[in-house]
C-alpha cells in the first residue's frame, strides 16, 4: 500500500458529519481547537516544579533557622500537595470529557483502532 493511499484513507477516516457540515475555515478552526485542547503530559508539571521550589527553600540554612518561615513553608507544601491531588482528579475528568467531545467530532467507526 502506498503512502498516498494510506494518507488518503486517514484523511477520509478523520472526516465526520460535524466536520463535513462546516466550511473550510470553520473546519480548520475546529481541528486546531481540538488539537490545542488535547490533554498533554505537561498538565501537572507546574505543581511538581512548585514542590521542588518549596523543598529547595526548606533546605536553605536561612529558612531552617527561621522557625516562623519554616512553618510557613510546611503549610505551603501541604497546600501544594492538596493542589496536586486535585489536579490529578481534574486531569482524569478533563481526559474523559475530551474523549467524549472528540467522539462527537470524530465518531468511532467499525474496526477503528483509536483508544476510547
Amino acid at each position: 500500500m502506498s503512502w498516498e493511499t494510506i494518507l488518503k484513507e486517514k484523511i477520509e477516516k478523520e472526516n465526520s458529519k460535524v466536520l463535513e457540515s462546516l466550511d473550510v475555515k470553520q473546519r480548520k478552526t475546529l481541528k486546531k481547537t481540538m488539537q490545542a485542547a488535547e490533554p498533554s503530559e505537561y498538565f501537572g508539571q507546574d505543581f511538581t516544579k512548585l514542590g521542588e521550589l518549596i523543598d529547595m527553600l526548606k533546605d536553605l540554612e536561612l529558612i531552617k533557622a527561621d522557625k516562623k518561615m519554616n512553618k510557613r513553608l510546611v503549610v505551603m507544601d501541604e497546600a501544594n500537595l492538596d493542589i496536586v491531588a486535585s489536579a490529578g482528579k481534574l486531569r482524569k475528568e478533563y481526559e474523559t470529557l475530551y474523549r467524549q467531545l472528540r467522539g462527537i467530532v470524530y465518531p468511532k467507526r467499525k474496526g477503528d483502532l483509536r483508544d476510547e
